[in-house]
């Protein structure tokens, strides 16, 4: 699992000197993220179908480099900070209840992209495995007016903790980019079990919208930071 972090923060250290020979474009990306944590037990039941959780809301921010292997092909990766989860809403007799699920995550993609270039904007898609390490759980609840959110969760790989640390996935990602702006919308599917409980099979997926401004000489202009 280390070495599987080592290795992508490696590249991504890499691509960031190659800064200095190459035109690899560095940058910053927001966003917003609409996230689910499905749950089924060993028999392929459902957890969300007896509750019916709603995706949650959480913003996504980090920085993206993007290095070009011709006019049309490049690689983009980078480093993100991310909450997946899920929020379940109740009332009973007249008390409304609401529980948030919160899984706080380091992202790291790894895309390979095309881009169709039109007059004044290029149209791009790009696809990759993700690589997420998970660093904060808690469940938050709030009854009436009353929140707790005294309930953290242990992320570890005993059977002690609640989830596992690492978890692989896949994203596809589809967007316009306007000279140093990209503005996206994405799907990243987790392919990994980050549950620890015994015949809990626990999964995220994530929909997100978002937005990335690059730094350095695009199109000829230069932009981003100056000294």
């Amino acid at each position: 699992m280390k070495k599987i972090l080592l290795f992508a923060v490696i590249m991504i250290a890499a691509f960031s000197i190659n800064t200095l020979n190459a035109q690899v474009k560095g940058g910053f990306k927001i966003g917003v993220d609409f996230s689910m944590l499905s749950l089924e037990d060993e028999d392929g039941n459902s957890f969300n179908e007896g509750y019916d959780p709603k995706r949650l809301t959480s913003p996504r921010l980090g920085f993206i480099l993007e290095v070009p292997v011709n006019d049309f092909l490049f690689v983009q990766t980078g480093l993100f900070a991310a909450a997946k989860g899920y929020v379940i809403k109740e009332e009973d007799a007249g008390v409304k209840a609401k529980m948030i699920q919160i899984l706080g995550t380091v992202d790291i993609p790894i895309n390979f992209g095309y881009k169709y270039k039109l007059d004044n904007m290029s149209l791009f898609a790009m696809a990759g495995p993700v690589i997420s390490y998970n660093v904060y759980a808690t469940t938050a609840t709030k009854v009436g007016s009353e929140w707790d959110n005294n309930n953290d969760l242990k992320i570890g790989t005993s059977e002690s903790d609640f989830f596992k640390p690492l978890n692989m996935g896949v994203n596809i990602e589809v967007g316009v980019e306007l000279s140093r702006f990209q503005f996206s919308a994405s799907y990243t599917q987790g392919l990994s079990n980050i549950s620890n409980i015994e015949g809990g099979n626990f999964k995220t997926n994530v929909i997100g919208l978002a937005a990335a401004i690059k730094f350095g000489k695009v199109d000829g202009k230069r932009g981003g930071f100056r000294r």
